[in-house]
């Protein structure tokens, strides 16, 4: 199922931090993950993670699995307004530590380690609505020409 009909065509490197979170808050996924991008810059992005569908665990807490496509989500925006125009990231390594139960309202805060021409590492931070440091996310992005990146697959 396509779920980028419609959808806003992404930013050029070069365009305000407005346009990045625009096209950030209008991207499906995000609706659909609970997040809303609070502010992004040339190597920094802050997200509030209000809640989904998705059950909460017996402890009231996000599943660990959300909050890992949530961090994945924000390194792909990341990395995406870190590239240059015509390319785009994809996640080669994904890593997440769990630190302590992630109770909603969470905060995500997502910072370039390292940005080159083909590799990227992002990391991102959640805090709960009290402030302690939930998870550790960190990712390393393959960067490559977005052309290259929405080929049909081989066989399709």
């Amino acid at each position: 199922m396509d779920t980028t009909a419609g959808m806003r065509a992404m930013p050029r490197h070069e365009a305000p931090n407005d346009e990045w979170r625009a096209w950030a808050d209008g991207y499906p996924s995000f609706a659909s993950a609970g997040l809303r991008c609070v502010e992004i810059s040339d190597t920094t992005a802050v997200f509030d993670f209000g809640g989904t569908p998705f059950p909460l665990n017996p402890n009231g807490a996000v599943n660990g699995g959300i909050v890992a496509l949530a961090a994945d989500q924000i390194m792909g925006v990341l990395g995406a307004r870190l590239a240059p125009t015509g390319s785009m990231p994809v996640t080669a390594v994904l890593q997440v530590q769990y630190h302590s139960p992630a109770v909603a309202p969470l905060t995500l805060t997502a910072q370039a380690v390292h940005s080159g021409r083909t590799l990227q590492t992002i990391e991102v931070v959640v805090h709960d609505a009290r402030g302690r440091r939930c998870s550790t996310a960190t990712g390393t992005m393959s960067v490559g020409a977005l052309e290259q990146r929405i080929a049909p697959a081989v066989g399709a």
